[in-house]
C-alpha cells in the first residue's frame, strides 16, 4: 500500500478528503486532554462516549496510514472491520488491501456493495455520518494549513528582523518598526493556533457522537425492531464464527428453536397489537435465559432461537425448559380475561460437519414432535428419532 507523503493533507480525488496522520494525531491528543476536563454534569455523557472515542482513535489513524478516502462507505466498512465481528468482511478487506496499490472510491464502493444494502435507510444514515466526519476533517485540514502558513510568516519575520539588526546603523524608528512587525506576526500566529485548537476541541465531541451514532446504526442493522433480539442475518453470521475451524470441535454448541403455540388464534381473537405484546414479552423471557453468554434471536414470525455455547446438553435443556415454564406462567389480562401463552421447543446439538441449516433442521424436527405430542413442551432431537 502507498504510504503518507509530506504535507498536511492529501486528496485522492476531487471532493474526497484523506486525513493526514498529523491531523489525526492532533485530534487524538486533544481528545485525551479534554476527557480529563469534563464537568460533573457531563459524566454520563463521557461514559457513553468512551467507546466512541476509542473507536475513533483506532479508525481515523488506520484510514490515514493507508490513504483510504474518508467517504461514508469506508467509514462503515472499516468500522465493522476493526470491530472484528464479520470474518468474511475482514478476509475480503485484507485481500483487497494486499492486492490494490491504492484503495480508491471505486474499489471501496464495489466492496461495500457485497456486504451492505446501499438502498437501505441504514446506509443513508451512514452516509450522513460519513459526510459530517469528512466535513470536520476538511475544516481541520484547512485550519492546519492556515496555521502553518502563519507560523512560516512569523519565522520569516524573525529572519528578516535578525538580518536588519545584523546590518547595523538602525535608527530608533527602525527598531520600532521591527518590533511592531514581530508583534503583528506573533498575534497572527497565536490566533491561528488558538483557532485550530478550538476547532479540534469542538470536533472531539462531534466525532465521538457520530461514532456513537454509527454504533447505534450498526446495532439496529443486527436487531429485530419489534423484539430487540438479534435478527436472523446476525444469527447466521455469529453461527459461522462459532463453528469455524476448530472452535466447534472443542466448544459444545446447542440450538433451541421456540414457537408460540396457536399464535394465529391470539392475533385473530385479540388483534395484532396484543399479538405484538405477546412477542415482546416472550422475547424478553428468552433474552433473560440466554443472558450475555448465549445468543438469542428472532428467527421469523413467532419463532425464536437460542444458540447455547460452552455448556453441556443438560444445561442447554434446563435453560430451554426454563423458557417454556416462564412463558406458561406469564399471564396477559385483556378486559378481565386471561390470554394464555405457551410455546413449544426443539433442541439439538452441534456435531462436526454441521452447517446452520442441518443444525436448525434437527431442532425443527424435535419442535414438530413437541407440537404433535400436545404442545407446551420441549423435545430433544435424538439420533435414533
Amino acid at each position: 500500500m502507498a504510504v503518507d507523503g509530506p504535507g498536511p493533507s492529501a486528496r485522492l480525488a476531487a471532493g474526497v478528503i484523506v486525513p493526514s496522520q498529523f491531523t489525526v494525531r492532533l485530534i487524538v491528543e486533544k481528545s485525551n486532554q479534554n476527557k480529563n476536563k469534563i464537568s460533573p454534569q457531563e459524566t454520563a455523557f463521557n461514559e457513553l462516549m468512551d467507546s466512541s472515542f476509542e473507536m475513533a482513535k483506532k479508525l481515523l489513524p488506520f484510514l490515514a496510514r493507508r490513504r483510504i478516502p474518508l467517504i461514508p462507505e469506508n467509514y462503515h466498512l472499516f468500522y465493522d472491520y476493526l470491530l472484528g465481528t464479520n470474518p468474511e468482511l475482514i478476509r475480503q478487506i485484507n485481500e483487497t488491501l494486499q492486492r490494490e496499490t491504492l484503495f480508491t472510491t471505486e474499489v471501496s464502493r464495489k466492496l461495500y456493495g457485497v456486504f451492505y444494502d446501499v438502498d437501505s435507510e441504514n446506509f443513508r444514515a451512514m452516509a450522513r455520518v460519513g459526510e459530517r466526519i469528512g466535513s470536520i476533517s476538511q475544516s481541520i485540514e484547512e485550519n492546519l494549513s492556515q496555521s502553518l502558513e502563519s507560523t512560516d510568516r512569523f519565522k520569516q519575520a524573525l529572519n528578516d528582523s535578525a538580518s536588519q539588526i545584523e546590518q547595523g546603523d538602525l535608527e530608533v524608528t527602525d527598531f520600532r518598526d521591527i518590533v511592531d512587525g514581530l508583534l503583528t506576526e506573533t498575534k497572527s500566529a497565536l490566533n491561528s493556533q488558538t483557532a485550530l485548537a478550538e476547532l479540534i476541541e469542538a470536533s472531539n465531541k462531534v466525532i465521538a457522537t457520530l461514532t456513537a451514532e454509527l454504533q447505534d446504526k450498526t446495532r439496529q442493522a443486527n436487531v429485530d425492531e419489534l423484539t430487540q433480539l438479534y435478527n436472523r442475518r446476525y444469527m447466521s453470521q455469529r453461527f459461522k464464527e462459532l463453528t469455524e475451524g476448530d472452535v466447534g470441535r472443542f466448544m459444545p454448541i446447542h440450538l433451541a428453536i421456540f414457537d408460540l403455540d396457536r399464535f394465529k388464534v391470539i392475533n385473530d381473537t385479540w388483534g395484532h397489537a396484543i399479538g405484538d405484546k405477546v412477542l415482546i414479552i416472550t422475547s424478553k423471557i428468552i433474552q433473560n435465559f440466554a443472558g450475555d453468554r448465549h445468543l438469542a434471536c428472532r428467527y421469523g414470525g413467532e419463532e425464536f432461537l437460542i444458540i447455547y455455547s460452552g455448556v453441556d446438553g443438560d444445561e442447554a435443556a434446563r435453560l430451554t425448559e426454563g423458557v417454556r415454564r416462564k412463558v406458561e406462567e406469564t399471564q396477559i389480562t385483556i378486559r378481565g380475561q386471561v390470554v394464555p401463552i405457551t410455546l413449544s421447543a426443539g433442541l439439538s446439538s452441534f456435531v462436526v460437519g454441521d452447517d446452520e441449516q442441518s443444525l436448525i433442521g434437527r431442532a425443527d424436527k424435535a419442535l414438530y414432535q413437541a407440537k404433535a405430542a400436545g404442545r407446551n413442551m420441549v423435545r430433544i432431537w435424538r439420533a435414533d428419532d
